[in-house]
C-alpha cells in the first residue's frame, strides 16, 4: 500500500491486479481511510465497530470526494473507495478511458475489495450513477455479500424509460461488434462541471483530466455494456437488502447551457431513474432531494446537507 497522492494525508491505495486485455495490463485502485484512533464521532463510546463502506464512483469518473468520506469516518465508518478499471488512477497510458465490454467485468474488482475488506463483514455499497448500476447487478447476482446499497443518481434507466431502451439496444450492439472501444459518441456538454467545478465558480475541486468536463468520449462497448446491464436489472428479481436510492427533485438536459442545470440533475432523466429504483425491491427508499444535481453530494450546500442528512438517517435504520 501506499499515501494515496489524490485524497492526501489518511488515506492509502492498493493496486489490484486484474490480468490483461487486448490494451494490456489491467489494474484496480482501492482507496482506503486509515481508521487512527478508531470510532469518533457520534459512535465514540458506544462500543460499537460500524460497518464497511464501499464507494464507487459513476461513468468517466473516479473517487475523490475526501468531504463525504471523513464526514462517514467520522460516523464510525471503516470507508473504502475503488476507481475501476480504466477509469481514474486505474487508467493506463493507451487505455481507452472507461472502455468495458460488460459491467460483470467489475466483479473482478468488486470480488478483490470486498476478499480485502474482509467477508465476515458485509459492507455497504455506497455508488454514483453507473456505479450504481454495476452496484445493484452486484447485488442482485451475489446475494449475502453486501449489508445494503445506497445509490446516489444510479443509471438505472435510459431517457425515457425502457421503450427507449429497447429501441437503441440492437443498433448500439451491432455498432459496438464493429467500433469495439472506438468511441460510439463524442465528449458531452460541459454542463455538470460548469455548476461544480472552482475553475468554472463551482465549490468543488477535482481532477479535470480524470474527470473531464463532457467526460471521455463514450466507447462503443461501453454503452452496449449499460444497455445490456438495465436490460439485466429490469429482468432480474428483487433485491432482499435495504437500499436507498437519492436523485435530483428534476432534470434540465439540454444543448445549452441554463441556469436552473445548477440546482438539477443535467445528465439523467430522473423520472426514468425513480421509476426504475422502485422496482428494485421491497425495501427501497426513494429520495428526491431539491437543488441536488447529477451527483447530489456535489450539490449546492442546502441540497447537499439534505442528502447527507438522508443517508445519515438511512444507515441508521441498518443498526436497529
Amino acid at each position: 500500500m501506499s499515501s494515496d497522492p489524490v485524497l492526501g494525508d489518511g488515506y492509502s491505495t492498493r493496486r489490484l491486479e486484474l490480468g490483461s486485455d487486448a490494451e494490456g495490463p489491467v489494474i484496480a485502485t482501492l482507496i482506503h481511510r486509515e481508521r487512527g484512533s478508531g470510532i469518533t464521532g457520534r459512535d465514540a463510546g458506544k462500543g460499537r465497530v460500524q460497518p464497511a463502506i464501499l464507494v464507487l464512483h459513476g461513468w468517466s469518473d473516479y473517487v475523490f470526494d475526501r468531504d463525504l468520506l471523513e464526514h462517514l469516518g467520522r460516523g464510525g465508518y471503516d470507508v473504502w473507495g475503488l476507481d475501476l478499471r480504466k477509469h481514474g488512477r486505474s487508467l493506463l497510458p493507451g487505455q481507452t478511458a472507461t472502455s468495458v465490454d460488460h459491467l460483470s467485468r467489475y466483479d473482478q474488482e468488486i470480488d478483490e475489495a470486498l476478499r480485502i475488506i474482509g467477508r465476515d463483514r458485509p459492507p455497504i455499497l455506497l455508488a454514483h450513477s453507473t456505479g450504481g448500476l454495476t452496484a445493484a447487478l452486484w447485488a442482485q447476482r451475489r446475494p449475502g455479500t453486501v449489508r445494503a446499497v445506497a445509490l446516489n443518481s444510479p443509471w438505472l434507466e435510459m431517457h425515457l424509460g425502457p421503450g427507449a431502451r429497447t429501441l437503441a439496444e440492437t443498433p448500439v450492439r451491432l455498432l459496438a461488434q464493429r467500433l469495439h472501444q472506438r468511441p460510439i459518441l463524442p465528449s458531452g456538454s460541459s454542463h455538470l462541471a460548469r455548476t461544480t467545478h472552482r475553475d468554472f465558480g463551482g465549490m468543488y475541486d477535482y481532477d479535470l483530466a480524470l474527470k473531464p468536463p463532457g467526460g471521455h468520449p463514450f466507447p462503443a462497448d461501453t454503452l452496449a455494456a449499460v444497455l445490456d446491464g438495465q436490460k439485466r436489472l429490469r429482468a432480474a428479481g428483487p433485491l432482499t437488502i435495504p437500499v436507498l436510492v437519492l436523485h435530483s427533485a428534476q432534470s434540465r438536459i439540454g444543448a445549452w447551457f441554463l441556469e436552473d442545470m445548477r440546482r438539477s440533475d443535467s445528465v439523467l432523466d430522473v423520472r426514468a431513474l425513480a421509476a426504475a429504483a422502485r422496482r428494485l425491491g421491497p425495501q427501497v427508499q426513494v429520495e428526491a432531494i431539491p437543488g441536488a444535481r447529477h451527483d447530489v453530494f456535489l450539490s449546492d450546500t442546502d441540497a447537499r446537507t439534505r442528502a447527507i442528512g438522508v443517508l445519515d438517517r438511512w444507515l441508521e435504520t441498518l443498526e436497529a
